[in-house]
């Protein structure tokens, strides 16, 4: 159930999708893995990428050979005890050699126990060197008939791919569980593979599992069978109860996307006979599976509708797992969720998953339907999967909702995507080295594939775009696509010609950044803007061709309002326009037509007949917004009607809100803080404002530090808002004040939804830099602690060693080899950022010990880093 308040603020929650979906970086940012960045020039770096000057090697990445055709699979799989991470397995995987007879075939199958495989019952010749198995056929599989390889291995509790949860007492009665994660390149950790998202075969999973325990997989769950398997135990062997679950995926998918999970669970189905929909939620979160996942048989009309594609699979399941790495995955029929999508009774009024659902849903159409060829178009699964969630906001909330949603989709582009060619790839390139620096480029292909799918709609019109969008899912479904395959789709439906279209927004970084000039000449009645492309503009990088569209309003006795077109063939572009008076406001594309940061030098009182009188909600947000820091009586006026003003939409209060904490104005804020306003949004940003006004230094300002900090405590104490209590934590944690130590530190020990106040307090602990806070961090640290918790408390940890550097030391070194992939990630980036010299037999051992090459390399490159901190400059 969605009550009114829920979801107000869109950009946030789609931005929040953004950064909880995929999963941690391993290198907190710093580069790629293996190498040391830290002396290299851009052009050095990018030309690398490229071309290998020792060799002469091309080190862009293509699409691998299959081999064979991959047609089917069948896993048998056993474990014998939840809390063993082990697994025995059983691969039946039937392929079909295509043009020639096949003498041999490499799969990916990373630190299995290969024990004996078989082609057609005879036994095959095979190495195995814990990375790929190259399998040997004498006589050669013959082309055209389908051959059967049966593989049988073990799984011991690899690093990733299948991650195992067993019980802990940090975890009183949680049952163990195993979940699989297979993007972009990890089921091999776990079954035999090709490893890559170019080919597609049907699969079947068939596991045994301890009686009392849930299996799913992909599919449609075949049956279900009680058995009887004989198992080793202390003294022998004996007799245990299990439970067999048949599962088949009829319809070919690719590797990444089998999924495997297995533990005990509230099952609630929300579908019925013709399209399950069971959410598969921890033991005794049933009752808030409609809260939080209610309106997914509702998405999936409306994605039917808009697709003019029916649902693809035989069920969807969404399954909430502890310990998953990223927001969620989307597993074909079958997505994976983390551990905080579950939102309480007490949680309905502030938190909405819409955006993390939608998106995942969204999956099974662009992602499982059609799949990415290679890397390099990862943004046709991403781009696509971000986008519907501003449809779906748009079907829930109305057109504002949307393009608050796209405004925000726009604003975080238009910050990060700032390279050029040749140093920064573009969104859909070839240059990268591990898969998952495809999923982060600057030039992202979550946020920019979604703007640039908005301008697709904006230039084609809803007709020709979602017509083409649906020739292209009619086109290609259960198959494999690239870039092209889309940009044909919508120019044999549009008419259009698209291909400069695509090559300057998918296939170059950077956006356009253009600077405005307007003078209106009085005697001839005329308004004229010089515009200018400020960003790189050379050989590599031409200047954007774009339209930009302004409005204006005339002043005057009678306003009026006009518009213009900025056509930009080249760096410049000109428009003139007749007006009778000179312009009281202006309004760039404020319908949201082009990906592109534009500044004009607006005096406050044209922002502020923007504000009040711009054509769109999202050019007045941009009006508001841009009063921030401005003084003047009638500015800070306008922004406190505004905030209070429960009439009008709640991004253009919290723009008003945000805009007088620039302006420094402590005494409107401080009156907004005390008048009860709604909804939580704006009190959130309330107490965000009043952290940032109330600083060391502020009472030379006029600020009252000590009210400051009875409205934050007062907040914390009584607000029904879980996010208004954390940014009250937060801001007295930016407030710097000691005296805010004891509330910090009940934050510190109180439950919340997504431990929202937990990680709040953590953030305030590491502002105040104090010795007191040192043992209260190393508690939220340990196991038992939510899992998006602890990371963040390791990184808070390293900045307080200089309050006790050997106890932060000694916390620290041991989670590079936690259970949690996040928090190992944080320990490695901690003892980088701690610069202390016995970091580095920590980092040495990992980087020589760790099973995983992903891992050795991580460790090695966080040695390298903590070693460049170390050296004498």
């Amino acid at each position: 159930m969605r009550t009114p308040n829920a979801g107000m603020l869109n950009a946030a929650l789609i931005l929040a999708v953004l950064a909880g979906h995929a999963a941690p970086a391993p290198a907190h940012g710093r580069g790629g893995l293996g190498v040391d960045h830290g002396h290299e020039c851009a052009s050095c770096l990018a030309l690398r990428a490229r071309f290998d000057p020792a060799t002469g090697r091309d080190t862009r990445n293509f699409a691998r050979d299959t081999g064979v055709d991959h047609r089917h699979m069948k896993l048998e799989l056993f474990i014998a005890d939840m809390n063993d991470p082990v697994m025995r397995g059983v691969q039946t995987l039937t392929v079909m050699p295509l043009t020639r007879p096949a003498r041999e075939l490499t799969l990916d199958a990373r630190l299995l126990s290969i024990s004996r495989v078989t082609v057609d019952g005879h036994i095959t010749r095979f190495d195995h060197d814990g990375e790929r198995l190259r399998l040997y056929f004498d006589p050669p599989l013959p082309v055209g008939e389908d051959s059967r390889i049966v593989t049988t291995y073990e799984v011991r509790d690899p690093p990733r791919g299948l991650f195992w949860t067993p019980e802990s007492p940090a975890w009183p009665g949680r049952a163990a569980q195993v979940h699989t994660q297979g993007q972009p390149e990890t089921n091999s950790y776990w079954f035999p593979c090709h490893d890559f998202p170019n080919d597609r075969l049907t699969t079947e999973v068939v596991v045994t599992v301890p009686e009392g325990y849930t299996a799913s997989s992909n599919g449609r769950l075949v049956r279900v069978d009680g058995v009887i398997e004989e198992v080793a135990t202390p003294t022998g062997t004996g007799l245990a109860g299990y439970t067999r679950y048949h599962w088949d995926q009829g319809k070919p998918h690719v590797n990444y996307l089998v999924s495997l999970v297995v533990g005990k669970f509230d099952v609630v189905d929300l579908g019925g006979p013709s399209l399950p929909m069971p959410v598969y939620a921890p033991q005794g979160r049933g009752t808030d599976v409609r809260n939080t996942f209610g309106r997914t048989p509702e998405m999936v009309r409306v994605f039917e509708r808009l697709l003019d594609e029916p649902y693809p699979w035989d069920r969807y399941a969404q399954l909430v797992v502890w310990n998953f790495a990223a927001g969620g995955m989307e597993n074909t029929s079958a997505t994976t969720l983390h551990d905080n999508s579950m939102i309480g009774p007490e949680a309905v009024l502030d938190y909405d998953l819409e955006g993390l659902i939608s998106h995942e849903l969204a999956h099974q159409w662009f992602g499982d339907l059609v799949t990415c060829t290679t890397w390099e178009h990862i943004w046709l699964n991403e781009g696509w999967a971000t986008f519907m969630t501003p449809l779906w906001l748009e079907h829930r909330d109305g057109r504002g909702a949307y393009d608050l949603a796209v405004h925000g989709l726009f604003r975080s582009v238009i910050a990060s995507d700032t390279g050029a060619l040749p140093e920064t790839p573009g969104m859909a390139s070839k240059v990268y080295g591990d898969p998952w620096e495809t999923f982060r480029r600057s030039a992202n292909p979550y946020p920019k594939g979604a703007s640039v799918l908005h301008m697709l709609r904006q230039k084609l019109g809803d007709r020709a775009f979602f017509a083409g969008t649906a020739l292209y899912l009619d086109r290609h479904k259960l198959g494999n696509v690239e870039t092209s395959d889309f940009r044909k789709a919508l120019e044999d439906a549009s008419g259009e010609s698209l291909e400069q279209f695509f090559s300057q927004w998918f296939f170059r970084p950077n956006v356009p950044r253009v600077t405005v000039g307007a003078a209106y000449d009085e005697a001839a009645g005329v308004l004229t803007l010089s515009a200018s492309q400020t960003q790189a503009v050379d050989a590599h990088n031409p200047a954007f061709e774009f339209d930009l569209p302004v409005w204006v309003r005339s002043g005057g006795g009678t306003p009026g309002e006009h518009s213009a077109v900025l056509r930009f063939e080249g760096r410049t572009a000109t428009a003139t326009i007749p007006m009778a008076s000179a312009p009281s406001a202006m309004a760039f594309d404020p319908g949201l037509t082009v990906l592109c940061e534009v500044s004009c030098d607006h005096p406050a009182a044209r922002s502020r007949e923007l504000a009040r009188h711009a054509p769109t909600l999202v050019a007045r947000v941009r009006g508001v917004a841009a009063l921030g820091g401005d003084t003047a009586e009638k500015t800070l006026m306008l922004l406190k009607d505004t905030a209070l003003d429960r009439t009008l939409d709640p991004a253009l209060r919290v723009a008003a809100v945000r805009a007088l904490g620039e302006s420094k104005s402590w005494i409107d804020t401080a009156a907004l803080a005390t008048s009860g306003v709604e909804p939580w949004s704006v009190r959130e940003t309330i107490a965000s404002v009043i952290g940032s006004l109330a600083g060391p230094g502020s009472a030379e300002a006029g600020v009252d530090r000590s009210r400051a900090l009875e409205l934050l405590e007062r907040s914390f104490e009584n607000d029904p808002s879980t996010k208004v209590r954390a940014a009250a934590v937060r801001a007295m944690g930016a407030m710097n004040a000691g005296a805010a130590l004891p509330i910090i530190l009940k934050a510190a020990q109180t439950d919340s939804q997504n431990d929202d106040l937990r990680s709040a307090a953590v953030a305030a602990l590491a502002s105040l830099d104090r010795k007191a806070c040192v043992d209260p961090v190393i508690a939220l640290t340990r196991a038992g602690v939510n899992s998006r918790t602890r990371p963040e408390a390791v990184r808070a940890l390293a900045g307080l060693a200089k309050h006790d550097d050997t106890k932060v030391f000694e916390t620290i070194a041991p989670l590079v080899e936690d259970r949690e992939w996040r928090t190992r990630c944080a320990a490695h980036d901690a003892l980088v950022d701690l610069a202390d010299p016995r970091g580095e037999a920590v980092l040495r051992r990992r980087a020589e010990s760790a099973r995983d090459p992903y891992e050795r390399a991580l460790a090695t490159e966080r040695l390298d880093a903590l070693r460049a901190r170390l050296s004498p400059r």
